[in-house]
């Protein structure tokens, strides 16, 4: 399996270590990961051995991060199908809004009405229940390098 990338959305900086975590807990198990602060689609490969875990926090009214605009609005202007994108997604939102982890909700759409195959369930932390999100994403992680060894 190639390198895993991970694609961090993050306004506050919370979204960065729970990403941070993540890798640390991927690469404990074997697997090689890039993180992308500033994710970019024309560094990453649209190909089945490359597979995206996307990190991602809700700003505003449900919007994307400003560090992660760019790369969907990259991902919308793709004309093919992404069926050879796998990809995992965890959220981070504050349930005492409406717009709980709509920015992952909208992410996991999209990928998902273009063709691509999420691995997993998505996670949805909530910062309410989990002031540090890290803390939160070990059993997950857990559950996503299971299907990942399954692929």
């Amino acid at each position: 399996m190639s390198t895993l990338q991970i694609l961090v959305g993050s306004t506050l900086g919370g979204t960065e270590y729970v990403a941070e975590a993540a890798q640390v807990l991927l690469e404990e198990a074997g697997f090689d990961s890039d993180l992308h602060f500033d994710p970019d689609l024309n560094t990453l490969s649209l190909s089945e051995d490359e597979i995206w875990l996307i990190c991602l926090s809700t700003h505003g009214a449900g919007d994307y991060p400003e560090n992660f605009k760019s790369f969907a609005e990259q991902l919308q202007g793709v004309n093919a199908p992404l069926n050879d994108v796998r990809y995992g997604i965890i959220g981070i939102g504050d349930s005492n809004y409406d717009t709980f982890c709509e920015a992952a909700k909208n992410m996991d759409y999209i990928l998902e009405e273009m063709g691509a195959v999420r691995i997993g369930d998505r996670l949805e932390i909530d910062i309410v229940d989990y002031p540090i999100p890290e803390d939160n994403i070990s059993n997950w992680i857990s559950l996503w390098i299971e299907d990942l060894n399954d692929l």
